[in-house]
């Protein structure tokens, strides 16, 4: 009986072990998940203490292939172009290209025979665009595939894009100036944030007519797409204050996650997007892309007994220069009216708001019609005065 009971306990303490055994062989240890946290890029941290404060009023986002529809120029202040387009030349097809004002001088990108991109100018010299001449200072920071560039109104500061050297993502925006004692350009500057990112950022560049900013990105893009910042560019370089802001803050605005963070001035925001929008609804002047004839056909009345039809014929010194300048000057007059004649057209067709933005943008017109008659008759006269005393 005393055997029996055992073997009775025996069995019952053996069952409610079991379980729990099966249940630990089954179950085992629980598993604990790493939640791996993204690597902040130390060049960005590093760059965030000097993140720029700067009013963001629009983005506009196009194609890649459709960039330059979005950058709106003045024929005052230059203009922009593919490669292929200025050139008339297949050999660069990823190359852009800045001309000035007087479409006498240009900046531009070109690949060399090692598949490296360098910044180059030329002058129009006889109708001909001369050889091509490497920017000298901007090789020295170690920066590779050189594009994008834009000459500020003054002559001297150029802004471009380029890989490595202190880049924070693949292209970056630089700023240099150029030293006229050394005839040659400074050492370029990063423009650091929130103008560059981990991704590409380029084609930096600011209309000072209508103080318009604007730069391009890849940020946040599918791989077809472009982003297009249009902000308020301002005389003094002013910093967001970091102690003022948690780190998450400063960072969103860095990355700029939404425009309308950026909006710390009612006031400068709202005149700002008075002046974009006249801009962007075609009520003052837009020089879009297209082609340059480097071969000019032209008349030049000299005298009753002199007529010039090429830049051959040009006998003072510096007349060809005076001409490149007149026809650059004659084209701007042509894109002028062209503008003001469908601006007219379509004053009858406008609402009240469109009325008021195109008015404003045809007696802009109007008044820069005016200055460039004057501008071409001036040079008309010098060309011809000076061809009459030479002869």
């Amino acid at each position: 009986m005393k055997k029996l009971v055992y073997y009775i306990l025996t069995c019952i303490l053996l069952l409610s072990v079991l379980p729990v055994s099966a249940q630990k062989r089954k179950y085992g240890k629980k598993k604990v998940v790493k939640v791996e946290v993204p690597v902040e890029n130390p060049r960005f941290t590093e760059m965030l203490s000097s993140t720029q404060k700067v009013i963001i009023i629009d983005s506009v986002i196009v194609g890649k292939d459709a960039l330059l529809t979005a950058f709106y120029t003045n024929p005052e202040e230059g203009r922009l172009a593919t490669y292929k387009d200025f050139f008339q030349s297949q050999e660069q097809p990823n190359g852009y290209v800045y001309v000035n004002e007087l479409g006498n001088k240009c900046f531009f990108s070109m690949t060399d025979a090692n598949g490296h991109s360098n910044l180059y100018t030329s002058d129009l010299l006889g109708g001909e665009w001369s050889k091509p001449e490497p920017l000298k200072g901007l090789d020295e920071e170690g920066l590779t595939n050189m594009n994008y560039p834009y000459l500020m109104p003054d002559g001297q500061t150029l802004y471009f894009a380029a890989c490595n050297g202190d880049a924070l993502g693949g292209y970056d925006i630089y700023r240099t100036r150029f030293d006229n004692e050394n005839g040659r350009f400074r050492n370029p500057e990063n423009i650091g944030l929130p103008f560059n990112s981990e991704d590409d950022d380029f084609l930096y560049m600011i209309n000072e007519q209508d103080s318009i900013g604007f730069f391009a990105t890849t940020r946040r893009m599918q791989p077809d797409k472009v982003c297009i910042y249009v902000f308020v560019p301002s005389e003094s370089r002013a910093v967001y204050d970091i102690e003022a802001y948690d780190d998450n803050t400063i960072r969103s605005y860095a990355r700029i996650d939404r425009i309308k963070d950026t909006w710390y001035s009612t006031k400068i925001r709202k005149e700002a997007m008075e002046r974009w929008k006249r801009l962007h609804a075609d009520s003052t002047p837009r020089i879009l892309p297209g082609k340059v004839v480097t071969k000019e056909a032209f008349t030049f009345v000299v005298d009753d007994q002199t007529t010039y039809h090429r830049m051959q014929d040009f006998r003072a010194p510096g007349n060809t220069n005076r001409m490149s300048e007149l026809l650059s000057l004659q084209k701007q007059l042509r894109d002028l009216e062209t503008y003001l004649e469908k601006a007219r057209s379509n004053f009858d067709k406008a609402n009240a708001s469109d009325r008021e933005n195109l008015r404003n943008g045809i007696l802009l017109a109007e008044k820069s019609q005016q200055q460039l008659l004057i501008q071409i008759k001036q040079k008309e006269k010098e060309i011809r005065n000076r061809e009459l005393t030479t002869n």
